[in-house]
């Protein structure tokens, strides 16, 4: 393999995935960071300072100006579907999830691909329009509601019952205006388990790498995972995966993938699929395969490389940052969290990270809580790592906080799962406590 350090890549990403362009840059290789989201007619200053000021990657404002300097683009992250195709085209290597994506940004289109696979499709009811919403959770409880694509506009929500969110409907009417009798719900009952597996890796036409992380999740908040053979994946996940090897091929899906399953006594409902980097994940597999690079490189190409582990074990935790209410915020990450902090969304002045104000996290209270980055440990026993998260947390800016009570009930989760068969790791856990303590 030619050494990765004479190659130029260039990330073209919104801000979540800026820890992938420092990775890359860590390599020695030239790398542009690209951030379109500033590009419309009235910009934003916070929006467009994004990647700015670091000093191992440099900010390209315009794709154009320097695309026949790069040798490999990396999207991290899911849309520019007709760029990555007209990249490809032009004869770039590209890193990214190409038509793939439409399995994450799609979601009626994943359900049918679910069913032309054979697979189970969880229950579902697709509802058209705010009014006829209404009349089908008039007598329903324990709902979750979904949309395609927009997910600034609507996240996932659990509607419990008419009782209690019928206000929620109106806050929709009241939101969507003219388009509210037009806007596609998919609407899903509680699928009654408490167990759900993932599998974050990575996949090149079709093809999976023999070795990948069996990672736990507490949504938005903690991961846990375990480098895992492939033959050693929860059963649940292989056929899965296997099924849909022929449609990644066609697509020429060459990126991070990440899903979720739900197990019941009858079925195994695939009920998400993370066509980009996984959040969290990816930040465990920035430090834990220590060829990332050469997989990202080589796997723009069409080849799989296989990972090489730097640890068994890794962990991640949401890191927030206080502050005044819709003001921008500081840190200066300590040399000692320098690999293990890895902050998004933010620039670089001087020896600080400034963070914009974030409206969409900020609560009621003059302090605001908006999320900054990840805190990653990894190691060689889930001890280790849990003893590792609970030092690097202790370290964190006093301004900061790293949500460890969250990976101390993944622990507990991993519990419960591997008293119903669902196999984890041959090493011990370590008791939620550990990562708890002071």
């Amino acid at each position: 393999m030619n050494s990765i350090s004479t190659k130029t890549f260039c990330v073209v990403d919104h801000g979540a995935f800026l820890p992938v362009a420092q990775r890359l840059a860590d390599s020695g290789a030239k790398v542009y960071y690209h951030n379109p989201s500033w590009m419309k007619a009235y910009p934003i200053m916070d929006e467009a300072i994004i990647g700015d000021g670091y000093p191992d990657f440099e900010c390209a404002p315009d794709l154009w100006n320097i695309k026949d300097k790069v040798d490999c683009f990396v999207f991290p992250d899911i849309y520019h579907m007709g760029l990555q195709k007209e990249l490809r085209k032009q004869g770039f290597f590209v890193w990214g999830s190409g038509a793939g994506m439409a399995l994450e940004t799609d979601r009626v289109f994943f359900l049918g691909k679910l069913e032309e696979l054979g697979l189970d499709v969880p229950p579902h009811e697709i509802i058209v329009g705010i009014t006829n919403l209404r009349a089908f959770l008039k007598d329903k409880k324990d709902i979750w509601i979904k949309m395609s694509k927009f997910r600034g506009s609507f996240e996932t929500k659990h509607f419990r019952s008419y009782d209690l969110d019928e206000k929620l409907l109106d806050v929709w009417a009241f939101r969507f205006g003219g388009l509210k009798e037009h806007i596609k719900f998919i609407c899903f009952p509680k699928i009654e388990t408490e167990l759900e597996i993932g599998a974050d890796t990575y996949c090149i036409d079709g093809q999976w790498p023999s070795l990948m992380l069996h990672g736990i999740e507490a949504k938005d908040a903690a991961y846990l995972s375990s480098v895992t053979r492939q033959k050693d994946m929860p059963e649940q996940l292989l056929p899965i995966m296997q099924k849909l090897s022929p449609y990644m091929k066609e697509s020429q899906y060459r990126c991070q993938w990440s899903m979720e399953v739900r197990v019941t006594d009858d079925a195994d409902f695939f009920i998400d699929a993370t066509c980009r980097g996984g959040l969290p994940s990816t930040n465990s597999q920035l430090m834990l395969w220590k060829n990332f690079p050469e997989i990202v490189y080589h796997g723009a190409q069409g080849e799989l490389v296989e990972p090489i582990p730097a640890g068994k074990f890794s962990a991640e935790c949401l890191i927030s940052l206080s502050g005044e209410r819709g003001a921008w915020e500081s840190l200066v990450i300590p040399d000692s969290l320098s690999q293990n902090f890895r902050p998004s969304k933010c620039c670089n002045v001087g020896n600080k990270k400034w963070f914009m104000p974030d409206q969409m996290f900020e609560s009621e209270q003059f302090n605001s809580y908006r999320d900054v980055g990840w805190l990653v440990a990894i190691g060689n026993t889930p001890t280790e790592v849990a003893e590792n998260m609970n030092k690097l947390a202790d370290e964190l800016p006093d301004n900061c906080d790293a949500d460890v009570e969250s990976l101390a009930a993944i622990i507990r989760e991993i519990n419960t799962e591997t008293e119903e068969g669902i196999h984890f790791s041959d090493m011990e856990l370590p008791e939620p406590e550990i990562v708890l303590a002071e």
